[in-house]
């Protein structure tokens, strides 16, 4: 873990923000000092500051990626089933997740490496049980606008058989429903 990382949490964050805000890395080293000073700490290195930055624009790189991603995914399967989106998302989140633990293997320190991956493995645990719950809510959606569809197309047999001047006995309904649709009463 980097020294700005262990850093006071306001002072940190004063850093990242002005990082984020486009300030060049010298007026960051001078308007962080006076914070360091106070807070007992020795000041940061232009090497320091300057490795950090590069990591935090990486990380800031991947994230606008992936959000791109997310849109153009977004766009393409606005009308597409639920679950079918959310097997997309899963995916985007699994290839994130393998970015992180690649970057989890280049640490110096073991204790954050082991803990960073045994954050990963539940995250990938709850990712893989969302994935199961997503694809037992699309068959429950599935199977009930099946239901519907055949019920409808009940009622549909039935109107069109009294128009008739005959009515379809509840065997020969269940019957199309059967074929037709495939849904069998228990």
């Amino acid at each position: 873990m980097s020294r700005i990382q262990q850093l006071p949490a306001p002072i940190k964050d004063r850093l990242d923000h002005l990082l984020r805000s486009g300030v060049p890395q010298t007026k960051i080293l001078a308007a962080i000092e006076p914070l360091l000073e106070d807070a007992g700490e020795p000041p940061l290195s232009q090497s320091g500051l300057n490795r950090y930055a590069t990591r935090m624009e990486a990380v800031g790189r991947r994230l606008r990626e992936a959000r791109e991603a997310a849109d153009a995914w977004t766009a393409k399967f606005g009308e597409a089933p639920t679950g079918e989106l959310g097997q997309h998302v899963i995916e985007i989140l699994r290839g994130l997740s393998l970015d992180l633990s690649l970057d989890a293997q280049e640490s110096d320190d073991p204790a954050a490496r082991m803990e960073h991956l045994g954050q990963l493995a539940l995250a990938m645990q709850r990712l893989e049980r969302a994935a199961g719950m997503s694809a037992t809510r699309e068959r429950a959606l599935r199977a009930e606008l099946a239901e519907r569809a055949a019920a409808e197309a009940e009622e549909a047999a039935r109107r069109q058989s009294a128009d008739a001047g005959h009515v379809l006995p509840p065997e020969a309904l269940r019957a199309i429903r059967e074929q037709v649709y495939g849904i069998v009463d228990p």
